[in-house]
């Protein structure tokens, strides 16, 4: 089986040809809607390239639910944080991940602000 071109390759591709072929011949509104079509690719394409980022085997293990999805995992989180039911082991624990986390989320959406 081919894995090539994936959809970040696919999506790049599009975006690129928004920019460079369509773009250039549209004014107004349509350009500015291509622009928008070609920004949502790139980031779509950036997301499939981080899916795997999340490290949700610790959070399960961290957490103690091993057969977990990610969004339940987050939910439980979200409650132990609202209920003030996180020890400072826990937290500490949970850091680096969450930060790690919060950087693969910046990477898709404004990847820019990650550049020194």
């Amino acid at each position: 089986m081919i894995d090539r071109p994936d959809a970040a390759q696919l999506l790049e591709a599009m975006a690129k040809t928004l920019t460079g072929n369509v773009m250039p011949s549209l004014d107004g509104g349509a350009k500015h809607s291509a622009r928008v079509v070609a920004n949502l690719c790139m980031i779509l394409a950036r997301e499939w390239d981080e899916r795997e980022g999340v490290a949700t085997d610790e959070l399960r293990a961290l957490l103690d639910s091993p057969d977990a999805e990610y969004v339940d995992l987050i939910a439980d989180l979200d409650r132990r944080f609202a209920n003030d039911d996180v020890s400072s082991e826990l937290a500490a624990a949970l850091y680096p991940i969450m930060m790690a986390d919060a950087e693969r989320r910046l990477a898709i959406a404004k990847p820019e602000y990650l550049e020194p």
